[in-house]
Parts: structure tokens; C-alpha cells; sequence
């Protein structure tokens, strides 16, 4: 039998458990030739990749799995709280000429933030199966034979752009619409970002005059002197975070099939019905040959 068999085998590591034992002995037992076998393997990994769409889009998919969370942009980590608290203070907002804002806390841009990428995980479903679809007998071999990661790298190759596209919309109109604590992510970010960006702007221009005024907050408890301290990292942050949101999402998405790729090829124990350790048994004794 071919490599074709094979190659769908290896992609179906990325969501496991598509079909029962049971099940699964069945496609065997009744495939024969190799467009049959692909044609069966297909067919369970489409299900399996619907499985794990629901699951990343769960409410907590994302949040609760620390793999794949996802956290305040880089540009924004270090200097956050101080500029969430140096917002309140109606001295900081009259001296950088800034309306006194309302910003959340932190945990709740991360809600906000993980809410979206729930919201758009089903729009990969669709691109995934095109991309199986597409996969051919050359494919297959540079696949099975190749690195740990290497459906994953197909799979992004084929995939990337056009996931992109398809999140990029479902999460744009979660950030304007969910709301958490009362904020649509759109609306809180924009606070924090002109808010922000007033202050390193502001920062930039006047450094002696903001670093007695931060020693000043810090003196009389605004902030404290390590969120004082974190100030003087403050970087220009953008105010549309459709881009990031994005991005990570697709990253999260990519770290869970890379991870499940790589249990089914190196542990027996994961490979959970007849089609698996049927077909990575084959793989095994080649690598043994």
C-alpha cells in the first residue's frame, strides 16, 4: 500500500479520536485501494477537526488553556497597570491635557481578548478540510517522512492567508460588540491606547517633568515605585488590536495541532483507535527497518 494511506493518518494525529474503535476498524476493514483509504481518512478528519473547532470555541477554549491564551500585547505588558492608574488621577490627566478615563483592569482585556478568538475558531473548519483536501501522494511522503511538525507546516502553508482572512472578520465584530464588566474591547482599548500614547508622547518630550511627577505619585500612593519604575518603558501602543487578536488566535491554533502532531507520532498510547495504530504501526516498523 502507499504512502497515500498514510498521509491522512498523519494529519488526523492533529484532532484525535474522530471516530470510536469500533468505527475506525470498520473504514479499515473496508478500504482497500489507496484513493479508498484516502478517501476514509479524509472522512475522519473532518470530523475530528469539527471536535476540535468546538472545542477551542467554548467559552474558555482559549482563556483557560495557558498554551494558548492570550495576553496584553507586548508594546503594553510592562507599563499597563500604571497607565490604568495614573488614568484615575485628575492631576496626570489635566497635565497631558487627557479626559480622565475609564479603563479596565487587565483581566479584563484578557477576557475580552480570549472571547474573540473563541468566536472565530469555527471559521477554520472549512479552510482546514480544502487544505486536506489538497493534499497529494507527494504531499503525503514529505509529510510522514519529515519532521515532527511537518503536517503542521503543511497545513499552515496551505492555510495561513487564508485564515487570516476568515478570523480577521468575526473577530473585528467581537472586539465592537461582546462586552465584559460593561466594555466592548474596541472601546476599552481605545481609552488605554490615546491614553497611553498621551503619556509617551508626553514622556518623550518632557522626561524631567514626568519623572518628578512620577516620584510624586509614587510618594503619595497613586502608583508605586515599581509601576513608576515601569513608566519609563512606555512605548506607543496602536489602537486596533483586530491585527493582534488575529494573530494570536491563528498562533494558538497552530501550537494545538503542532502539539498533537507530535504525540501521535511518538506515543503508542496516544494513538487511540484502530486507524491510528494501525497505520503509525506501519510508520514504526519502517523506521525500525
Amino acid at each position: 500500500m502507499k504512502h497515500i494511506a498514510l498521509k491522512s493518518a498523519v494529519a488526523c494525529a492533529i484532532v484525535l479520536a474522530s471516530y470510536s474503535c469500533d468505527e475506525a476498524s470498520s473504514i479499515l476493514d473496508g478500504l482497500t485501494e489507496d484513493s479508498e483509504v484516502a478517501t476514509g481518512l479524509k472522512s475522519a478528519l473532518s470530523v475530528g477537526i469539527d471536535t476540535a473547532a468546538s472545542r477551542l470555541s467554548k467559552r474558555g477554549g482559549y482563556l483557560n488553556d495557558v498554551a494558548v491564551k492570550i495576553g496584553m500585547p507586548e508594546e503594553a505588558a510592562t507599563a499597563f497597570t500604571a497607565v490604568q492608574k495614573l488614568s484615575q488621577n485628575e492631576t496626570f490627566s489635566k497635565v497631558l491635557d487627557a479626559t480622565n478615563s475609564s479603563i479596565p483592569d487587565e483581566n479584563t482585556f484578557i477576557n475580552l481578548f480570549n472571547t474573540s478568538a473563541e468566536e472565530a475558531a469555527p471559521q477554520s473548519v472549512g479552510i482546514f478540510k480544502d487544505a486536506i483536501t489538497g493534499m497529494t501522494i507527494n504531499d503525503a511522503e514529505s509529510i510522514l517522512f519529515g519532521a515532527d511538525n511537518a503536517a503542521t507546516a503543511y497545513l499552515q502553508t496551505n492555510t495561513e492567508t487564508r485564515l487570516q482572512g476568515a478570523f480577521h472578520k468575526p473577530i473585528t465584530e467581537t472586539l465592537n460588540s461582546v462586552q465584559v464588566a460593561g466594555f466592548t474591547t474596541t472601546k476599552a482599548w481605545k481609552s488605554f491606547a490615546t491614553y497611553n500614547n498621551k503619556l509617551a508622547d508626553f514622556k518623550a518630550k518632557n522626561a524631567d517633568k514626568i519623572d518628578l511627577a512620577l516620584k510624586i505619585a509614587s510618594a503619595t500612593g497613586v502608583v508605586t515605585s515599581a509601576q513608576a519604575n515601569s513608566i519609563n518603558s512606555i512605548q506607543p501602543v496602536t489602537d486596533d488590536l483586530s491585527d493582534y487578536i488575529t494573530g494570536r488566535a491563528l498562533d494558538g491554533l497552530f501550537y494545538k495541532v503542532a502539539d498533537q502532531e507530535l504525540q501521535i507520532r511518538t506515543n503508542v498510547n496516544a494513538r487511540v483507535n484502530d486507524v491510528l495504530r494501525k497505520v503509525f504501526g506501519r510508520l514504526d516498523a519502517k523506521k525500525q527497518s
